[in-house]
């Protein structure tokens, strides 16, 4: 009989008799179940108890080696009222309590390095910033004016930057009362609050935008000449790679020329600009008179 099959049934029964459970083993074949072995079916609990400990070397622990009980009769009591079963779980208990002893005492456990992560805080994007203007467009003569709006509202009669645009003109040998296109609302942007398009109201798509609206009045009337008062009207109304130094010429089209000025507001501010501007008025006027 193989010696550790039969040590390990013993263990086996005796820890089910620990826990209160009833052992039952086979006596015979049982039909349509996995065969027996014979050694199981002349199972003698007394018998195996002492074979198992004359054939077993004894542990080096001062704990005796456990002695199985009988599975046909009930469990043997000791002196002191306990089972042979509940004496070789404690047994046992014990052997394995002197076993984490040792095993703490001898190697006390390393403490392990672990890594911390590095979290790499990544840099919140940029808000992206819209340029945001109002200008008005107006037209005296033969000439188109898209002038900046420094406060955000069209012109009213008596706004001081209107009675200087009016002299403007009247120097210029022009009408002095020039007719407000678009029924007088500025142009302004960016003209999309919310909606997938809000995002695409850069500079690009404003200049885009004011340059159309330009080539289309421009071409609903003969125009011969774009004034652009202010930095927006300047900056919106020519083509990016254009040189706009103020008092000078960029081209908005064929035989339609842009004359960049300083805003009705500077000149207002710096009076060194109006001989500037009248110099540069003279060598043109003879494009739209």
């Amino acid at each position: 009989m193989n010696t550790a099959l039969l040590e390990h049934e013993t263990h086996r029964q005796a820890i089910l008799q620990a826990m209160g459970l009833e052992v039952w083993l086979p006596r015979q074949q049982l039909p349509h179940a996995a065969p027996t072995p014979d050694w199981l079916l002349d199972w003698d609990s007394a018998a195996s108890s002492m074979a198992v400990a004359t054939a077993s070397t004894p542990a080096p622990t001062p704990v005796s080696a456990p002695v199985a009980p009988s599975q046909s009769a009930p469990a043997a009591t000791s002196n002191n009222g306990k089972t042979q079963a509940q004496i070789q779980m404690e047994q046992v208990r014990q052997v394995l309590q002197q076993a984490q002893s040792a095993a703490r005492t001898a190697a006390p456990p390393q403490p392990v390095a672990v890594d911390t992560p590095v979290v790499i805080e990544q840099p919140a994007p940029a808000a992206v910033v819209f340029p945001r203007f109002s200008l008005q467009l107006l037209r005296s003569g033969n000439c188109l004016l898209l002038v900046d709006l420094p406060m955000g509202e069209p012109f009213q009669a008596r706004d001081p930057e209107y009675l200087l645009l009016k002299d403007i003109l009247r120097a210029a040998g022009l009408n002095d009362a020039p007719s407000m296109l678009r029924n007088g609302e500025a142009i302004r942007w960016p003209i999309l609050s919310k909606g997938n398009l809000a995002q695409e109201q850069g500079a690009e798509q404003a200049r885009t935008f004011v340059r159309e609206l330009l080539l289309h009045e421009s071409s609903q009337q003969q125009c011969v000449m774009l004034w652009l008062m202010g930095s927006n009207a300047v900056t919106y109304a020519n083509r990016e790679d254009d040189e706009a130094e103020e008092f000078s010429l960029t081209p908005l089209q064929e035989q339609v020329q842009c004359w960049n000025l300083p805003s009705l507001e500077s000149i207002m501010r710096q009076p060194q600009l109006k001989p500037q501007l009248w110099r540069s008025m003279q060598k043109l006027m003879s494009r739209w008179l």
